[in-house]
Parts: C-alpha cells; sequence; structure tokens
C-alpha cells in the first residue's frame, strides 16, 4: 500500500535509488540531502554531508563547479554531464536543474566500468606500497652516487665537470621521481607549475636524437596552445617512456618516423536543451605516433598492467607508471594500434 505520506514515500525511494544522489540548493550550492548509495561512496553520514559546500566536497573539480554555477545562472531547463574520479574509480555525473524547482537541483553519480582496468584498480595500494619499498631501497645507492661525483670533482683536476653534474641531476631526479610515485593522498598530489608542454617534448626528443639509430622526427605543434599546470619531472618521464618505446618499436628503415603531434581541444561539458551557448570544458592533446612494429589486439588489453612486457629486458612498469602519471593529472590516455601505425594520445585538462 502506497504510504499515505508522500515526503516519506519519496525520501524512501530516494534512498533506494542505486546510484549515489544528492539534493543540492540552487543559491547556496550546499548539500541539503543525500541518499545511502552516496554516503557509502564517500564513507560519511548524511548528518556530517548535510549543510557541507560543494566546494569543500569537491576541491579539486573547480572545472565541474564552475560549470554548475555558470549554467545554473541561466535559469534554464538543463542537464550537465560530467566525470570525476572518487578513490580509483571514475562516475559520470548528471546535474539536472529544473526551473520549474526554484530552490534545489540533483546530482546524480554513475559509476563508470572499464573492465580492462579493474585489476590496476583493485591493486593500486599494493602497487603504490611496493614502489614507496623501491624509493626507500634505492636511496642508499642514489645517495652514493651522488656523494661519489661531489668527491671525484673535489679530488680530481682533470674530469669533466659538466659529466659530474649530469649524474648529480640524473641521480637526484630518480628520487624525486620514486618520492613522488608514493604520494598516494589526493591532497599531496606533486607540486605543479605552469609549463610549456611543447619545450618539455623538445627536452626529451633531444635524448631520442642521440640514439645510434636514426629515425624521422615529425614535430606538428599548435603554437597556440598555453601553458599548463602540471609536475614537470612526472610528465617528462611519462614522455620520456613513450617515446623510447615507440623508438625501440621501430624497424629503422627509409620510411621510419616517430611524429608528435599537440593541439587544442574544446570539450563540451553541459548539454542545455534549446540555448545555443555551451560551456567549454577545455584539454590540450599530445598524440605520439610511429609505423613501428605495432601491437596486437590482445597486448593492448594488457599494456597499462604492471610487469607485463614484452620486451626481453623489460619490468614491465614503464606504461603502468604513465597511466599513473596521467591519471594523477587528472587526464586521459588511449593507445590504438591499425596497420602498424600506433598512436597514444594523452589529453590533459586545462
Amino acid at each position: 500500500m502506497l504510504n499515505k505520506n508522500p515526503l516519506v514515500f519519496f525520501k524512501t525511494i530516494f534512498d533506494l535509488y542505486p546510484d549515489p544522489t544528492i539534493i543540492v540548493d540552487k543559491k547556496k550550492y550546499v548539500i541539503k540531502l543525500c541518499n545511502t548509495e552516496f554516503q557509502n561512496l564517500f564513507k560519511k553520514s548524511n548528518d556530517y554531508l548535510s549543510g557541507k559546500l560543494l566546494d569543500e566536497l569537491f576541491k579539486k573539480e573547480f572545472m565541474i563547479l564552475s560549470n554548475i554555477k555558470e549554467a545554473n545562472n541561466r535559469n534554464e531547463n538543463f542537464v550537465i554531464k560530467d566525470k570525476i574520479k572518487v578513490d580509483s574509480s571514475f562516475y559520470e555525473i548528471k546535474c539536472i536543474v529544473s526551473e520549474e524547482i526554484e530552490d534545489e537541483f540533483v546530482m546524480i553519480f554513475s559509476k563508470i566500468e572499464n573492465k580492462e582496468n579493474i585489476f590496476l584498480s583493485e591493486n593500486l595500494d599494493f602497487f603504490n606500497e611496493m614502489f614507496s619499498i623501491i624509493s626507500h631501497e634505492i636511496n642508499n645507492p642514489l645517495s652514493s652516487i651522488k656523494l661519489a661525483s661531489d668527491l671525484i670533482k673535489k679530488r680530481y683536476l682533470n674530469v669533466d665537470s659538466e659529466l659530474l653534474e649530469i649524474i648529480k641531476s640524473e641521480a637526484l631526479r630518480i628520487n624525486r621521481l620514486f618520492s613522488n610515485f608514493t604520494k598516494t593522498d589526493s591532497n599531496q598530489l606533486q607540486k605543479k607549475n605552469a609549463e610549456n608542454i611543447h619545450e618539455l617534448i623538445r627536452l626529451c626528443l633531444f635524448k631520442i636524437k642521440q640514439m645510434p639509430n636514426d629515425i624521422k622526427i615529425l614535430e606538428e605543434f599548435d603554437p597556440s596552445l598555453p601553458t599548463i599546470r602540471i609536475n614537470r619531472d612526472l610528465i617528462m618521464q611519462a614522455f620520456d617512456n613513450l617515446l623510447i618505446n615507440s623508438y625501440e618499436s621501430s624497424n629503422f628503415n627509409e620510411n621510419s618516423f616517430l611524429r608528435i603531434r599537440t593541439r587544442f581541444i574544446a570539450g563540451e561539458s553541459i548539454k542545455i536543451p534549446n540555448l545555443k551557448d555551451s560551456i567549454k570544458k577545455n584539454s590540450i592533446s599530445i598524440t605520439f605516433s610511429d609505423n613501428g612494429k605495432g601491437i596486437s589486439k590482445e597486448i593492448l588489453k594488457k599494456v597499462f598492467l604492471p610487469f607485463f612486457s614484452t620486451k626481453q629486458r623489460g619490468s614491465g612498469i614503464g606504461l603502468f607508471l604513465v597511466k599513473k602519471i596521467i591519471d594523477d593529472h587528472d587526464g586521459s590516455i588511449d593507445i590504438q594500434s591499425i596497420n602498424g601505425l600506433t598512436s597514444v594520445e594523452i589529453q590533459l585538462p586545462f
């Protein structure tokens, strides 16, 4: 029998809804009510979450909040679709606002399943712990390398000081990289600065140009790209891995090439019926392409798994770390290989 009190009935339906859902105050942007699934997702009670500002709950998702607020000011019916990362999973957000409801709007969070990355997501804590142990163990030999380079510089006159500085700086970079990989708390995400992505790509390409076998390098850079806030060391580590993979897969004939293409992507985050203007969520795209040996469909499914490698002496952690770096920057990475042309596209939001 239908409950005689309609408020109790709809509250029950709201609590039983299978996706995490919240009701938000239109003017103050505070949570007024959240269902059971939302409480489970954020591991907080309704009493704790009620009254919280969206800005407080989604501190890193400033673009989503900006889009919601801008669209809300239009005072028209609209549905916002966006994506957010909670713990190790991605959720699509549907933000439903109606001019017929004066005081509230609804946000629904639907989990995005990616079966190929379930193993990676479920075991990320273990891998982070493993890298923490490796970082600790590698610190002693790195300290010895730095100390030895300093002693050589002091004791001997006829040495190349520039080479010693390279040894020392690279040892320091390894130390920084392992330290960054062990920072799993999103609030301690490694320091980011505004960087010119083309400058970083060219620094990484310089190393490829020093390799023994020649390969044609094609740069198709979009000169209008803005600077982007990233961790310089980590992004260079990702680019190094991808460029070395492309180089090593080359057939090294007269037609062999390695192409790097950058472009600006104006992405639409909000779909608003009967509204001409839309709100943009922009990103930059960096694509590394080569016409080398290619990658089979079966191998493509496994390339991001740690310790998986087709190389005889490969460690199998290169692409796993690349994906982790891009994920930490709230970006995306996709690999395709068709008829011998392999392309890796990275998108980084700004």
